[in-house]
């Protein structure tokens, strides 16, 4: 009886000892789980930055009436299928800028491809839809969607925040255009949105999901300054 209870209690103490080290182990398994999302972004955010100083050298080398456009949204919405296949095949993917938008109160800063390339679609960029006009074009709408959200692709992610008045700055082709913003509006996820604007200004239009519901998206119309 004396040894079965001299087992029981190195059998104890064994298993006491042994509890340090596991809840060791789970606090290390759950610190990754709590990291590896940020990292996922910091990563995305370095890839970002190079290509962004990419797009800058080759910047420094070169030196009352609305009018209605309809524009296909159908792709605006995000899914958990593909936001770990847009992240990997970002890491892959080799292209360049051709400009960049800018809001500083948001602290956006984020390139844009051309539209024939396959990298102008929202899996991968901020994308400049079909219907848009470049920026260098006289009375023209520069029209880009991205994703909102929590995405590691949600480059509109923090939109909402925008008021009327705030600045918006777009890259392109050696030149600088700042716009100011003067209109926002929600509409339903149809496929399609309907873009009001002054044909007699050159606008900057964005479009993304309205934050925090599932059955909008919202426009934000800038103005030239």
């Amino acid at each position: 009886m004396w040894l079965k209870d001299q087992k029981m209690q190195r059998k104890s103490k064994n298993i006491k000892s042994q509890l340090p080290k596991v809840g060791f182990f789970f606090l290390i398994v759950g610190i990754l789980i709590f990291i590896s999302t940020p990292l996922k972004k910091l990563k995305g955010e370095v890839f970002e930055e190079m290509r962004l100083a990419i797009f800058q050298l080759n910047i420094n080398e070169n030196n009352d009436k609305t009018t209605i456009s309809d524009i296909n949204t159908e792709n605006l919405q995000v899914t958990t299928e593909n936001i770990t296949e847009a992240e990997e095949n970002d890491k892959k993917a080799n292209y360049s800028y051709i400009g960049e938008l800018s809001i500083p109160k948001i602290k956006l800063r984020r390139g844009f491809v051309s539209k024939e390339s396959r990298y102008n679609n929202i899996e991968y960029n901020i994308t400049i839809a079909n219907e848009s006009n470049y920026p260098d074009v006289p009375l023209g709408n520069f029209i880009l969607m991205a994703h909102s959200g929590n995405a590691y692709i949600s480059f509109f992610d923090k939109l909402y925040k925008l008021q009327i008045g705030d600045e918006a700055s777009v890259s392109y082709n050696a030149n600088t255009y700042n716009y100011r913003l003067t209109n926002i509006y929600n509409q339903a996820k149809t496929g399609t949105v309907a873009i009001y604007r002054n044909p007699n200004v050159k606008t900057l239009t964005l479009i993304t999901c309205t934050h925090n519901d599932d059955y909008n998206q919202t426009i934000y119309i800038f103005e030239e300054i």
